[in-house]
């Protein structure tokens, strides 16, 4: 269970990071604010992911 809360925490902190790079390819493709929704939909999953494994009520 730690070794999952060690993984959700990583990528939270990278999702919260901005990757120009990537900002850029979507800002070309035109696909920024499906990105940006897409990057929320993770974030909002991550965070009650691990309040479930925190509180102990794994699926």
């Amino acid at each position: 269970m730690q070794l999952q809360l060690d993984a959700i925490n990583l990528l939270l902190r990278d999702l919260g990071v901005a990757d120009h790079a990537l900002l850029h390819r979507a800002a070309f493709r035109g696909c920024s604010r499906e990105l940006d929704d897409l990057r929320a939909e993770l974030i909002a999953y991550l965070r009650e992911r691990r309040e479930q494994l925190r509180s102990g009520r794994e699926r």
